[in-house]
């Protein structure tokens, strides 16, 4: 019995819930999305179909979503096709019985109270369970003219101007919300409207329209997608008229406009605002403002801006998987929050990119299932059972809270969140340690949860775990923030978001980005922001190549050196004498003169790795002890394994060292570094200087050093040649195989200007720059890899973004996975083959244990910035990692996107590929991209 009130509709739980119930109305939040809106002179009903197989006779299907159950009544269902069949069919008997006794139409009411009494019923008795369905019904009578009504399964029901049951009804209201206006007559906008979005200057079936385009889970809409009804009066009798439309009408509608909302890049928001507005979309869309609207509602407390505005940014980036409207989105949330509360600018930043701060600052939020759960649990007064339940049948923490959250009921109305509020809790949050930190961690969690209930606590509760799912990718972010500022000012947008992502390149950090442009705007930016010690500088990637003779060819034959590609850890080295010990990294004993060295080292991710080499931050120590000429540096190195002998080791030695607090005095695995460039020489910038240059102040102020002790790790320049001949390349190349490196890099020493008589003019060939290009892939770097030699094809970093369960042996594991190239133009990560070979089972262990089914990175449908194409895996990943692979060879594909467009209408896809390694240093937009799997390709059709 303990138990029975979750199976039964006639037993309430302990919270005093009917479970049944909920669960119906769950199944119908999965259903297709059907909409309904009044107006003055009629009544609409859209709703999507769903096409379950492409072997499905559409002519015979029984997927009806709109139905005549009398001459003045239509109903629009969501829910199970066969519960709504049997609704409809009482519901046109009542109709006509009524006809029968009354000689007269039903009253739209009356017939909705008799489905809801039905509909309560089978709540009342054993042995029979609820509707699994909800019905939207359209009507006219002579008592209340046209009247929109809608039924849930527990046999409640309401009257509604504009509505939406099923999928994606979140999105759907929130939009209703903001668009819809009293006196909408079916074709044309309210007259009179004073506060215009975009959506309110349209008629309802327009709105409808425009609102199935924003929902749908499809690039496009057509008549095998969606119906539509239309109830009006019939202009020559007077009576109400109820047509579904067919094929060839909706379509000629659909086809009438495109039906997305206008992209506006600018945005004017006013100074009004609510402080009790907690309402998704009360303040209007941000999307759709335009450069003239001064409508836009505010929400702010005490002049700070409330975290709703960035719930509602939130909600409408995830109703889109268009990068545009999602920068145009985050462009106008930042210039509304620039206006309005500047202070609340740099929170944002952090929050949308799902970071307290940059990665090289210790800033873990270290919230885990323990904590969420046991402030839900408090602040919902959920039982533990309950609570499991939601996360079995939700899996997403977001979404568990949403359902938690929507009916808690608080006896003061708590004050609203702002943006600031929330952020400054996390960073509280962060702060906790020790034995007593999950109490004080569940106890800062509950103070916002308070405060916040259905939309809110969702994204609230996405945010704590740092996984928004938005779309704002770095890329996105830093152009919607140049786009922010570049408004009002003689500096273009492109130009702006040039400066911005040239800047955050070079000094990667919001917090000092934000501080300079609220000070001075972008005309200054490079100039406040330079690059300095302690933040590490976004690295330079080199091309690939896929052998030694091409060199010559894509440097133009000019001066180039060939260094040793080792197979270590790509390291950033800072230093700088101090005359203080400092917070963050390493300080050393004094140096000279009361001044002591401070020292961090960063990896490729820009993580603080100086806890893992203290023997490398020893060295630089006593390089400057020894260098009087040295006052600061940042370095470009390689740290690879070494032996007793300092013979260089494989990389999975190297990966075996401890990450933390390892001691200079017991070193287990010895390193050395391997220095190969200079972006800083004692405070002077040479990002802008050539490679020989910046290479030469690198070997003149820093020398080789050979310590005698475990305490140092030694100090060398990378081993090269400055020889342009192919001889004396190959035999370079083959001694960098002798050391254990993967292969060599081809690095400019000068910078490449064509001349008017050049080839290179001719071929419409660019300049080659020698300078240091901070997160960039440029031709001036070339990769050679050992692969070549093995006559395999390059290796090639990839995403997984999806899987299918495995069949057979592997049946109980994720395979074959599904990989992905990083594209910037579209700011996403496009499908380009699937994987089944390389792994180990305990890797497809590991796979299963990182992406297991409900967890928050695991989903049905694909994530914001992922494109799939023509394939469909039965699981999606959300991008979080990169894996090296090597492939026979890449083809020309109909199914896959990956560089759809940059060779033919075709994407490309690799031919049996193979995992080889997780590529830890590296992150995903430091993936191989679309146009390196084009250039790929392109070397390998010519030879």
């Amino acid at each position: 019995m303990a138990r029975r009130y979750d199976s039964r509709t006639t037993i309430f739980s302990p919270e005093g819930r009917l479970y049944q119930i909920e669960y119906a109305m769950e199944a119908i939040s999965h259903a297709g999305t059907c909409i309904g809106i009044l107006a003055q002179d009629g009544v609409v009903l859209a709703a999507e179909k769903r096409v379950t197989s492409k072997l499905l006779d559409k002519a015979e299907a029984s997927n009806e979503k709109i139905f005549n159950l009398n001459s003045n009544i239509l109903a629009g269902v969501a829910g199970i096709t066969a519960d709504a069949n049997s609704l409809v069919n009482y519901a046109r008997m009542q109709a006509q019985k009524y006809l029968y006794t009354y000689d007269d139409n039903i009253p739209v009411e009356q017939l909705t109270q008799r489905l809801c009494d039905l509909k309560q019923g089978y709540t009342q008795y054993g042995g029979l369970r609820p509707f699994g369905v909800s019905l939207l019904y359209a009507g006219h009578d002579m008592h209340h003219g046209f009247q929109l009504y809608h039924s849930d399964p527990s046999g409640n029901y309401s009257g509604w101007k504009a509505t939406c049951v099923g999928a994606n009804n979140g999105t759907a209201q929130s939009l209703l919300k903001q668009d819809y206006r009293d006196g909408v007559s079916l074709w044309s906008a309210a007259p009179n409207q004073q506060d215009e979005t975009e959506g309110s200057k349209c008629g309802a079936v327009e709105l409808a329209c425009k609102i199935l385009g924003k929902t749908l889970d499809a690039t496009t809409i057509d008549s095998d997608k969606v119906e539509f009804a239309i109830l009006k009066l019939d202009p020559k009798t007077g009576e109400p008229k109820g047509h579904i439309l067919k094929a060839p009408e909706i379509d000629k509608l659909l086809t009438k406009k495109e039906w997305t909302f206008h992209e506006e890049t600018l945005v004017i928001s006013s100074d009004s605002g609510s402080d009790n507005d907690d309402e998704i979309g009360n303040t209007g869309s941000i999307h759709t403002l335009n450069a003239s609207s001064d409508s836009f509602v505010v929400p702010k407390l005490d002049n700070a801006i409330q975290f709703i505005l960035f719930v509602q940014a939130c909600v409408e980036c995830s109703s889109t998987r268009s990068r545009i409207e999602i920068t145009n989105i985050l462009t106008n949330y930042l210039r509304i929050v620039r206006k309005n509360d500047p202070d609340a600018l740099l929170p944002s930043l952090w929050l949308f990119s799902s970071q307290l701060g940059p990665p090289y600052e210790p800033n873990e939020l270290g919230v885990g299932k323990l904590v969420l759960n046991g402030a839900l649990k408090d602040v919902a007064a959920l039982s533990p059972t309950r609570l499991k339940q939601l996360h079995n049948r939700l899996g997403d923490i977001g979404d568990v809270a949403f359902e938690a959250t929507r009916n808690v009921i608080s006896v003061v109305k708590p004050k609203p969140l702002t943006v600031s509020q929330v952020y400054g809790t996390f960073k509280d949050i962060a702060t906790q340690h020790g034995p007593r930190s999950v109490t004080a961690k569940t106890n800062l969690v509950k103070k916002l949860l308070v405060s916040a209930k259905a939309e809110q606590a969702r994204w609230l509760m996405r945010a704590l775990v740092q996984n928004l799912r938005i779309g704002a990718v770095r890329t996105t972010l830093s152009h919607a923030l140049a786009r922010a500022f570049a408004v009002g000012t003689p500096i273009d947008l492109p130009s702006a978001e040039k400066i911005v992502r040239r800047v955050y390149a070079r000094h990667p950090n919001y917090t000092t980005l934000v501080k300079a442009l609220l000070d001075s705007g972008l005309n200054e930016l490079e100039m406040k922001v330079p690059v300095q010690v302690g933040t590490p500088v976004q690295p330079m990637l080199g091309a690939i190549t896929r052998s030694l003779a091409d060199v010559q060819t894509r440097l133009r034959g000019q001066p180039f050196t060939s260094e040793a590609k080792l197979d270590g850890q790509r390291c950033q080295l800072h230093a700088s004498l101090v005359d203080s010990k400092q917070k963050n990294g390493w300080t050393s004993p004094l140096v000279r003169d009361n001044t002591y060295l401070y020292v961090r080292l960063f990896s490729r991710r820009l993580e603080d790795m100086t806890e893992k080499y203290p023997d490398a931050a020893m060295s630089l120590y006593e390089i400057f002890k020894n260098e009087p000429s040295l006052s600061s540096i940042v370095l470009d190195a390689e740290i690879a394994a070494i032996d007793d002998m300092d013979n260089i080791r494989s990389f999975q030695e190297l990966s075996n060292r401890s990450r933390k607090a390892v001691d200079v005095d017991e070193v287990k695995i010895r390193v050395a570094v391997f220095g190969f460039d200079c972006m800083l020489f004692n405070g002077e910038t040479l990002l802008d200087k050539p490679f020989r240059e910046r290479r030469s102040i690198m070997r003149t102020h820093v020398p080789p050093f050979k310590p005698s002790s475990i305490t140092y790790a030694p100090w060398d320049h990378m081993p090269s040649i400055d020889d342009t001949g192919l001889v004396e390349i190959s035999a370079f190349f083959e001694k960098c195989m002798t050391m254990k490196a993967e292969g060599i890099m081809v690095k400019l020493l000068d910078y490449y200007e064509p001349t008017d008589t050049d080839d290179a003019v001719k071929t419409r060939r660019k300049a080659l720059p020698a300078t240091y290009e901070p997160d960039k892939r440029a031709e001036s770097w070339l990769k050679v890899k050992k692969d070549y030699l093995e006559d395999v094809g390059d290796s090639i970093d990839l995403v997984p973004i999806g899987a299918w369960h495995g069949m057979g042996r592997k049946n109980q594991f994720w395979s074959p996975i599904l990989l992905g190239v990083y594209d910037d133009d579209e700011g996403a990560v496009t499908a380009v083959c699937k994987c089944m070979s390389g792994f180990s089972d305990a890797f497809y262990k590991a796979i299963g244990e990182r992406y297991a089914e409900g967890s928050s990175n695991v989903s049905k449908h694909a994530f914001p910035g992922v494109i799939i194409g023509d394939t469909s895996p039965d699981v999606y990943f959300q991008p979080s990692e990169v894996w090296e692979c090597r492939g026979a060879d890449i083809t020309q594909s109909p199914v896959y996107p990956a560089a759809k467009g940059r060779i033919s209408d075709k994407g490309l896809s690799i031919r049996f590929p193979r995992f080889i390694r997780v590529r830890e240093d590296k992150d995903v937009e430091q993936a191989n991209t679309a146009a390196d799997l084009a250039s790929m390709y392109e070397k390998q059709q010519s030879g």
